[in-house]
């Protein structure tokens, strides 16, 4: 029986060798011969044969990692956030018919969470968390465990895995069918500008403006955190001005429903004299009275694409860094229609 003999040179006696000469001598790429060494999948058997021929031949030593346990572990950025419920089901999505399991974590006070993933170094890891610091970002690089990052804000570090959407489509998306229905006066309830994805939505909302002929009044817009409260604040603030918006584009759906709670505290109808566009079409969208207009961010798309791309770069860590970005779409309910005609 033939033996695939490996090609190439043997390093000299008192050389350190490395995985790069046995990779030559075997004629195979590094990550074949890590795959080889860690008993991993995805190899033949007659390649198997000749990077270990090359091993015997090179000398050359490794110690072996500590194995990987078969668990995805994902780690939110908080316990308790209106999009973690639609990202575990797409996560559960991808993970209840495959040999692994999910555990869920989430980031503490100080860094210990961290040590101790990478203590106990799972199959990866998907990071529910926006946006990833620094020392979190440079910590799993230095320990090698494949991450992919979920990013709802577009501020993944360029060198992570990520998966987003195209929040500067939704953006526009949202006022287009504002000024689609005939609104000129449509106020803006931005999320902070610091962040990529306003940015991005707010760059969309001035393009859909503009394509409309309508010219951008900075009177009309609002940065303000993502929640219920200081957007209603804001909402009221704006309703008091001379001209009032007509329509409102939020920055999420809770945002939106700060909206609607101060449209229906000064007496205003939904949609019959105020049109309301959300973000991210959460469930609370659906159950809303009236039930939100919303930009839909495939919350749960995005998880489960996460799940595909880990796997993708755990097979061959060559292609990383990957990042996909999914369409965002409108979806349309009770809470908008055609501008009253003043």
């Amino acid at each position: 029986m033939s033996v695939d003999r490996p090609r190439g040179k043997a390093a000299r006696p008192g050389t350190a060798v490395r995985m790069v000469t046995v990779a030559e001598v075997a004629n195979v790429s590094q990550s074949v011969v890590s795959k080889v060494l860690n008993e991993r999948p995805g190899v033949s058997d007659a390649v198997r044969r000749r990077v270990l021929a090359a091993v015997g031949a090179t000398g050359y030593e490794w110690h072996r990692r500590r194995p990987r346990t078969e668990a995805i572990e994902v780690v939110f950025g908080a316990i308790v956030n209106a999009v973690n419920a639609p990202l575990l089901r797409g996560f559960w999505s991808m993970i209840r018919d495959s040999p692994f399991s999910l555990t869920v974590n989430h980031v503490g006070a100080d860094l210990g969470w961290l040590e101790n993933l990478i203590t106990h170094r799972p199959r990866g890891i998907v990071l529910a968390v926006s946006p990833v610091p620094p020392e979190v970002a440079g910590r799993l690089a230095l320990a090698r465990i494949p991450t992919v990052v979920v990013d709802t804000i577009g501020d993944s570090p360029p060198e992570m895995n990520a998966v987003g959407a195209t929040q500067w489509r939704g953006g526009a998306m949202a006022t287009g069918h504002l000024t689609g229905l005939g609104h000129r006066r449509i106020a803006l309830l931005s999320g902070p500008l610091h962040m990529t994805c306003c940015q991005a939505r707010f760059g969309g909302y001035l393009a859909a403006l503009r394509d409309a002929g309508i010219r951008p009044e900075r009177a009309l817009r609002r940065s303000l955190p993502f929640q219920f409260p200081p957007a209603r604040r804001a909402a009221h603030a704006l309703l008091d001005l001379p001209d009032p918006p007509t329509a409102f584009v939020a920055g999420n759906d809770l945002q939106a429903l700060g909206v609607l709670e101060a449209c229906v505290e000064r007496g205003l109808r939904v949609p019959e004299d105020v049109s309301v566009v959300g973000y991210d079409d959460l469930d609370a969208a659906v159950t809303a009275a009236p039930a939100l207009t919303t930009v839909h961010q495939p919350l749960e798309e995005m998880a489960a694409e996460s799940i595909r791309v880990l796997n993708t770069v755990i097979e061959d860590p060559s292609l990383a860094p990957i990042r996909l970005d999914l369409a965002v779409d409108l979806v349309i309910r009770e809470s908008t229609s055609p501008a009253r005609v003043r």
